[in-house]
């Protein structure tokens, strides 16, 4: 694997007070039955709009992404508190607006808001009691910004100029600065106010600036990675020593990400073709060992990801294989789909494998879904529909279709309940089809628009 060497910088950090609003709501949550709702279908128990943020035209948004040019919606949830960002869109430039909201998770109640612009990502976990957001160098003020989750109360971090990805683990900062185009890139760990205080190291990473980098630092218990979709490197998140690395042109790999069994799986291609098309994929090691491969131009693409341990196969192509051994168990037609070249797309192989929930692998077909035995490769069921899978919880996933949400038991394929959301939401909301945290028959869901929960109704 390749190796590339980088050069240290120096960051001086300051710090600087920035007020919150705190907000006080007379709020109550009771738990509503949804309008024409099957038996058993949850109730809503709040509902938050954006406009909740005190900005007008304000879309609900990521802050893992960040508030400059953000996608998709999300939310950070720290123990009973929401955090989530209101942005004001503008056009294709920079929002022209933003706050962070911190919204208590049980009420819906809007505690806080706070000014939040120029993020370009946001640490999933929190350090000291704070939500951790950089700032690249081409913001307004360059550095860090935190966000008391209780209160909102944010501080201002100076760091290096070239700071292009922070993230927090293990109770401690991680931060990536240097020059991308040159591979010229050091990793830190520390804290807040000593950001190396524990040890700085090359970080052997190269992309150019254009590319998305500043929320793919992640970092577990044991091991960290960057992956930057050509470049991929891995790292003992105690010490910083390098694990292994891929490059893109000199390994032929692309488009990884990490799954059960501390494994990592990409997709290979012909460095040789004018085609970037997707010739196979490789299942490798926490170490970069070969673990199995599959020379199927199939990939598939997971909504949900949770074997029930390592004793449960990985699917490559067509075939499962064992994730601690490599060893080839079975192999299925049903995971892959030749599809036929029409007016819009050429001819394709793609995978079919869009869940894996315990030891049942969800399949999705033209018209079809089907649920097969992961240990086996033994088909369970099959329905004559099609469902975006969007959510578990235990034996059953949440899934929307036609505008409704349908809970599934995916060991029998029976439709647990279902709701309309025109019957569950005001009528201007959008569909919150977007799950982003719940469980023993919780979900919290969110649009653009809306963040709801569903809760159990009362007996």
């Amino acid at each position: 694997m390749k190796t590339q060497l980088v050069i240290a910088g120096v960051v001086a950090v300051v710090t600087v007070s920035a007020a919150a609003v705190v907000l006080a709501q007379d709020r109550t949550t009771t738990i509503k039955r949804i309008t024409d709702a099957s038996p058993g279908a949850p109730g809503l128990a709040w509902a938050t709009e954006a406009s909740a943020s005190g900005l007008d035209g304000a879309t609900f948004s990521d802050p893992r992404t960040g508030s400059i040019y953000p996608w998709g919606v999300g939310v950070i949830r720290v123990e009973d508190v929401l955090l989530t960002l209101a942005v004001v869109p503008d056009g294709d430039g920079p929002n022209s607006d933003a706050v962070m909201l911190g919204i208590d998770s049980d009420t819906g109640e809007v505690k806080w808001t706070s000014p939040a612009g120029d993020f370009d990502a946001c640490s999933e976990q929190t350090l000291d009691g704070n939500l951790v957001c950089s700032v690249p160098s081409y913001g307004e003020n360059p550095g860090l910004v935190t966000f008391d989750v209780e209160t909102g109360q944010s501080r201002h971090f100076d760091t290096a100029p070239y700071m292009f990805a922070a993230t927090v683990a293990n109770e401690r900062l991680y931060v990536a600065e240097g020059d991308l185009e040159d591979a010229d890139v050091q990793l830190h760990r520390g804290t807040l106010d000593d950001y190396d205080a524990d040890w700085s190291t090359s970080l052997p990473v190269s992309a150019g600036w254009e590319d998305q980098y500043a929320d793919q630092l992640k970092v577990g218990s044991d091991v960290g990675y960057f992956d930057l979709g050509g470049d991929f490197a891995t790292f003992h998140a105690q010490s910083g020593a390098e694990i292994w690395t891929t490059d893109i042109l000199d390994d032929c790999l692309i488009s990884q990400y990490r799954t059960a069994g501390d494994l990592a799986v990409g997709s290979t291609f012909d460095c040789d073709a004018s085609s970037s098309d997707v010739t196979g994929t490789i299942a490798f090691t926490r170490d970069g060992d070969v673990l199995a491969t599959s020379s199927s131009p199939a990939q598939h693409y997971l909504s949900i990801d949770e074997p029930t341990d390592v004793t449960v196969p990985i699917v490559l192509g067509d075939k499962a294989f064992d994730r601690t051994t490599g060893d080839e168990l079975w192999r299925s037609g049903l995971l892959v789909l030749d599809q036929e070249a029409d007016e819009w797309n050429e001819a394709r192989t793609r995978g079919t494998l869009v869940a894996v929930v315990g030891d049942i692998g969800l399949l999705q077909l033209d018209e079809r879904t089907v649920a097969i035995d992961l240990r086996s490769g033994e088909q369970r069921w099959q329905a004559d529909e099609v469902w975006s899978t969007i959510a578990r919880d235990g034996d059953a996933v949440l899934t929307t279709s036609g505008g409704s949400l349908i809970a599934v038991d995916v060991r029998t394929g029976e439709k647990l309940w279902s709701a309309e959301y025109s019957k569950m939401l005001p009528e201007e909301s959008s569909s919150v089809d977007t799950y982003v945290g719940g469980g023993d028959g919780t979900f919290l869901l969110q649009s653009g628009s809306t963040l709801a929960q569903l809760a159990p109704l009362p007996n």
